[in-house]
């Protein structure tokens, strides 16, 4: 693999913490060349080191000085050359350790990223998302946000994801899976998959055209879909088929990356509509006017309560 590539790949990794970043560029860097997802996969094997390491790179990075380039150009270069270094030595580290490797596949507003597991099965995710991908599928994958799942069938080799408190457990279908507000919510469009969690033994089974949402230490509730509605946020609108509030929420924080939150009176009340994708504040006050909740806007943040409270 190329240095070029290498230090591209770097740079991306390094962006991801600005305000500004350009997820179009970055998709657009990503699909024009396979070396170049190699390349960051391997970057964002250790990402939650690099974090935890960050105050030394900048000490390293602030020693370099960088040769006939312009200095912006230049100041990019050393960042990267010291993160690449760190990435190996740290890659190394933990394969001496023994330790499994965990790729963060990371989304932002309005992003929605296509993942191919190495079994053939695939998970796309939803905007402000997380997915953590072991490198066995022996080991659950991790969701933070929102995921669908087209799962390849194998009995013998089943798919697991832990999403919160939550483990969903599947050999073979298509369902989606969404997070916030302190709740999770099962739904499957094919197939069945098994939800449990580490304080009961025993799962509970949701099969096509049924959504499990479950919140606290309950067995949660369990209901039917249409299955129609299952990933619907993939093509276009946000389409929510009895969904509690405080999901419909977090979709719209993660999809417009604004702070938008909403009473816990009220975040369990059910929502059955359409939310065009787009700006935050346009988001929320669509839910507003389709609920009748009141809406506060302080400063960047957003705030949805019951009109009637006082």
């Amino acid at each position: 693999m190329s240095a070029d590539i290498d230090e591209a790949a770097a740079r991306w990794h390094l962006a991801q913490a600005d305000d500004d970043m350009d997820w179009a560029a970055f998709t657009d860097w990503l699909e024009a060349d396979p070396r170049h997802r190699d390349a960051y996969d391997a970057i964002a094997l250790v990402d939650d080191r690099i974090d935890a390491a960050g105050p030394a790179l900048h000490l390293r990075a602030a020693d370099l000085t960088p040769e006939r380039r312009s200095p912006r150009w230049g100041a990019w270069s050393a960042i990267a050359a010291v993160v690449i270094a760190a990435v190996l030595g740290l890659l190394y580290q933990g394969w001496r350790a023994g330790e499994p490797t965990v790729i963060a596949y990371r989304t932002g507003p309005g992003q929605v990223r296509t993942i191919h597991l190495a079994d053939g099965s695939r998970a796309i995710l939803a905007p402000g998302s997380v997915l953590r991908v072991p490198a066995s599928r022996e080991q659950a994958l991790t969701l933070d946000g929102s995921a669908f799942f087209d799962v390849r069938h194998d009995v013998g080799r089943p798919l697991t994801v832990q999403a919160g408190r939550y483990t969903i457990r599947d050999v073979g279908t298509r369902f989606d899976i969404a997070v916030g507000e302190g709740m999770v919510r099962v739904a499957v469009a094919e197939g069945e998959v098994a939800v449990s969690s580490r304080n009961r033994g025993d799962a509970m089974a949701v099969v096509a055209g049924r959504a499990l949402t479950m919140q606290g230490q309950g067995r949660g509730v369990l209901q039917p879909i249409d299955v129609s509605t299952v990933g619907g946020w993939r093509s276009g609108p946000l389409v929510y088929d009895d969904v509690p509030l405080g999901l419909v929420v977090a979709d719209i924080a993660r999809a417009s990356g604004t702070a938008v939150t909403v009473d816990h009176a009220v975040a369990e009340r059910r929502f059955s509509g359409m939310i065009a994708q787009g700006d935050g504040l346009r988001m929320a006050r669509s839910l507003a006017a389709l609920t009748g909740l009141a809406l506060r806007v302080d400063g960047d943040a957003i705030h949805l309560a019951d009109r009637t409270a006082r």
